[in-house]
This record gives structure tokens, C-alpha cells and sequence, in this order.
């Protein structure tokens, strides 16, 4: 016997076949859905497991981006500047692209605000250090307040 799954929108359908004890089980359970509120109990149990099916069938690409992922590319819109695409919130692949274009120069320009801020301690303790040296304060004294 063999299922078909149809989507009118996309004018597309799929056989599927299945086993000869399978569809004597759906052959009996198709008499047991003539009952409206079975048949709704039914559906909406394989509406939930087909969908997860489907998902979990579908290629790589084509999934929602990890959690991680997703983060991660957000992180890396913020450092850039560079707005994440729609699609790279929906799909794995887009997501893997403006990663693999972006990530550097987030990379970069994080390296970059990091040396900024080091060079701007640096800046402070070196002028601690000659404010403590003119009152007569001890340098050690000086860099342990800044901390």
C-alpha cells in the first residue's frame, strides 16, 4: 500500500510505501476515525509526529540554524555592523555563509577593541604611576588602586 503526502501549493506529491502489517493496522484505524473526535485526536497526533519526521528528514541546509549558531552570527552582526539576513535566521545554510564571510573581520575587530582598551590601561597606569612618583607615592601603591 502506499501513502501519499500532497501539498496542493507547490502542485507536489510523494509515495510512500509502507508495510503490509502497517496497513492493516491503518486499515483498521481508518474505521475507527469515522467518529469525528477519534479522527481529531488522530490527526492532530500525527500532524505533531509527521512534522517532527519531516524536520528531522529534510537536508542540513535547509534546518533552522543550531542555537549556538544563531548566537554566534549574532554576535558577529553586532561586531561588524552588518545587519544578519533574514534567511540566516531560518536556514542552517545561510547562516553557515554569513559566518564563514563575517567571522574574520568580527574576529578582527574584536582583536582590535581589545588592544584599544589594553592601550587605554596602559595609558592610566602609566599616568598613575608618574602621579605617584610626584607626591612621593610608591608605584606599587598606585597600580593596586586600580585594581
Amino acid at each position: 500500500m502506499a501513502l501519499y503526502l500532497v501539498n496542493p501549493a507547490v502542485e507536489m506529491s510523494l509515495e510512500l510505501y509502507i508495510s503490509q502489517q502497517l496497513e492493516e493496522a491503518i486499515t483498521i484505524q481508518y474505521e475507527r476515525i469515522r467518529d469525528a473526535r477519534v479522527r481529531d485526536t488522530f490527526v492532530k497526533r500525527l500532524e505533531t509526529r509527521l512534522e517532527r519526521l519531516l524536520a528531522e528528514s529534510i537536508d542540513w541546509d535547509l534546518k533552522e540554524p543550531t542555537e549556538a549558531q544563531l548566537k554566534y552570527a549574532i554576535l558577529v552582526a553586532k561586531q561588524t555592523g552588518i545587519p544578519l539576513p533574514s534567511e540566516a535566521r531560518k536556514f542552517r545554510f545561510y547562516t553557515a555563509m554569513f559566518l564563514e564571510t563575517y567571522a574574520v573581520q568580527a574576529k578582527d575587530s574584536s582583536s582590535a577593541a581589545k588592544r584599544s582598551v589594553i592601550g587605554s590601561v596602559s595609558e592610566i597606569v602609566v599616568a598613575a604611576k608618574s602621579e605617584s612618583d610626584s607626591t612621593g607615592l610608591d608605584s606599587t601603591s598606585a597600580e593596586g588602586s586600580l585594581e
